[in-house]
């Protein structure tokens, strides 16, 4: 009788010890799982991000020649145009959709507005530099100031996202030191709002 009770004990422990063994197995299996979801997340935000367009403006010098000033884009040499435009550059994964971009004064008045339908990605817009915007750049540098009125707003959607990404630039202007007398200037598009 005795020896009933000490068999139907033992193996009631082993079912106990093999019920705690599957019990950490599916845990285990649990946590696994969670950790591929989470990887899986992860490289699905990977992918995301590298069809996402971000939108900027080259590097532009101004060289003041009597009372005229001339712009000059510096990745660009193979073309008089670049001289004469903003040059807007998809720099991001993405192609951008129905950009439209508008140069202000004063934050409210509005004196260039373009729309480019697509733009792709590691690819450039050239956008005519106004009379408006090229006088107030004189104006600037003429009254030794290097904040400018100007701002250029950016307005774009891109190709994964029904939302529009808005990026708004200010205009500045800085002064280089020159070793060969020259007047030079630098403009730079400070983030505002993005």
């Amino acid at each position: 009788m005795y020896y009933v009770r000490i068999k139907g004990l033992l193996i009631s422990k082993e079912n106990w010890m093999i019920n705690i063994l599957q019990a950490v197995g599916s845990i285990g299996t649990f946590i696994m799982a969670i950790l591929y979801l989470i990887s899986v997340m992860i490289q699905i935000r990977q992918i995301k991000i590298s069809f996402i367009p971000f939108l900027a403006f080259d590097q532009i010098l101004m060289e003041q020649e009597g009372k005229s000033l001339k712009l000059r884009n510096l990745t660009e040499t193979d073309s008089d145009y670049v001289n004469t435009a903003f040059k807007l550059q998809n720099l991001g994964g993405g192609t951008a959709k129905n950009i439209d971009i508008k140069v202000h004064l004063n934050e409210n008045e509005v004196i260039q507005e373009k729309h480019i339908n697509i733009l792709p990605s590691d690819k450039y817009y050239l956008m005519p530099i106004g009379k408006k915007a090229l006088e107030e750049f004189q104006d600037t540098v003429k009254n030794n100031d290097y904040k400018t009125s100007m701002y250029v707003n950016i307005s774009y959607y891109s190709q994964i996202s029904k939302k529009q990404n808005n990026i708004m630039y200010r205009v500045n202007i800085e002064e280089f030191v020159n070793l060969d007398d020259k007047d030079l200037y630098e403009l730079t598009f400070d983030t505002i709002k993005y």
